[in-house]
């Protein structure tokens, strides 16, 4: 299976309200992440509402370390050249990390699911990026893009409701971390997106 989007991307994205212009680049083997990259998605990854959803139920409880920045960047590389799943940075307009977001390899109707994280000091920052990468997705063959949220989430709700999705049920899921399969389920809220 090769890569939708190609062998690399680095697309502009606008910040909402801010007008600042970030830049979406693919982690891919361009990607050589410094230290103070690392210690960016650290600290994003521990703030109170991105651990809070996306990693306390994965590391029962214990914080995001450096490790874990440095496995993550690590298997986003191996996906971007599989081919599997394609994850993006987004930077601001420093070149620091703001934000991250990724698309699984399309299924069989040209689907893909999508999932985003995004520190809050950089609020209006997710909506445009979601927007991004649906124009990037439509060129690369995606006809829809479906999305996993916890019911609680209100903001990841909210930026889904921006963006054009439609709530279409709930499902119990099980969770992984890194693509690796995890012991617990989570009950999303299901939202759709034709693209």
């Amino acid at each position: 299976m090769g890569n939708p989007f190609g062998d690399h991307v680095d697309v502009f994205v606008v910040r909402h309200e801010v007008g600042d212009v970030y830049r979406m680049v693919s982690i891919d083997d361009r990607f050589f992440p410094t230290a103070s990259d690392i210690e960016t998605i650290v600290h994003i990854c521990n703030e109170p509402l991105v651990y809070g959803f996306l990693f306390r139920d994965r590391l029962e409880g214990r914080p995001y370390e450096e490790q874990d920045a440095r496995d993550f960047l690590a298997w986003a590389r191996e996906c971007w050249a599989s081919g599997e799943q394609m994850f993006f940075l987004v930077l601001d307009p420093l070149g620091q990390i703001a934000a991250a977001i990724d698309i699984a390899a399309p299924d069989e109707s040209h689907a893909g699911l999508v999932g985003y994280w995004c520190s809050s000091y950089h609020s209006g920052l997710m909506t445009n990026t979601v927007e991004r990468l649906a124009e990037l997705a439509l060129q690369a063959g995606y006809l829809k893009f479906i999305a996993l949220v916890e019911c609680e989430n209100v903001r990841s709700i909210s930026v889904l409701k921006r963006t054009g999705f439609t709530h279409v049920g709930s499902v119990e899921q099980p969770i992984s971390f890194l693509g690796r399969p995890l012991d617990k389920t989570v009950k999303f809220r299901r939202y759709e997106r034709a693209l």
